[in-house]
């Protein structure tokens, strides 16, 4: 059970990946900004 998890959590990956949803981008599909530490 935990391969079959694993194998679509690979696959999950490999897909955010392909359309540039990476976990620095908080795989969202709007651009993510962040915050600077003098408020601006």
């Amino acid at each position: 059970m935990i391969e079959l998890l694993k194998k679509w959590l690979k696959k999950y990956d490999d897909w955010c990946a392909s359309l540039g949803l990476t976990p620095e981008n908080k795989r969202s599909c709007v651009p993510y900004r962040k915050e600077s530490k003098d408020g601006d």
